[in-house]
């Protein structure tokens, strides 16, 4: 059973889970999920309130042709999104109290980026949430620099860390 994390409960006291490109993290309440150095890369949080559960995906590139996810599960948006929600549903959530939130798609590299890998991520996700029936709840997608993102299990909370500070999704 799932606990409330005490006001007075130390950062240190909470778990975090760190998920690297193509990897995914579900956990329950009171955990730290984290992806760092999202440049052209989406961080995919889901959250299901009640259930107090979360999970990120660490998406590098749109679309994964025939055959070539023979790696991690989630390095491509159009596998990745089906393959979270259906994560998140071992977890005991509702598929449809989850919402979603994303980080990311930066082009990094302006003059170089004309393949648009930034831009072409977070559409395709989007697309997929669609077809998931999962809703959007917030978005820091775009422009030209890096960012690490966390989701408190707890709270729902997605935070986004940039070079000009921390904000909340």
């Amino acid at each position: 059973m799932a606990t409330e994390r005490l006001e007075s409960e130390s950062e240190d006291e909470v778990e975090r889970y760190y998920a690297g490109i193509g990897e995914m993290k579900v956990a329950h309440n009171p955990h730290q999920l984290i992806i760092m150095g999202l440049g052209s890369c989406i961080g995919l949080a889901l959250y299901d309130r009640p259930a107090k559960v979360g999970g990120i995906a660490h998406i590098m590139l749109p679309e994964g042709k025939d055959g070539s996810n023979t790696g991690k599960c989630c390095k491509f948006a159009d596998i990745a999104v089906p393959v979270l929600v259906k994560e998140m549903l071992r977890h005991k959530t509702a598929k449809e109290r989850i919402v979603a939130k994303m980080a990311g798609g930066a082009s990094m590299f302006s003059a170089m980026d004309s393949l648009q890998i930034g831009d072409r991520n977070a559409i395709v996700v989007k697309e997929e949430l669609k077809k998931a029936g999962i809703m959007l709840a917030g978005e820091d997608t775009g422009g030209n620099y890096g960012r690490t993102v966390t989701l408190d299990t707890c709270t729902g909370v997605f935070s986004v860390k940039t070079k000009d500070g921390i904000k909340s999704i």
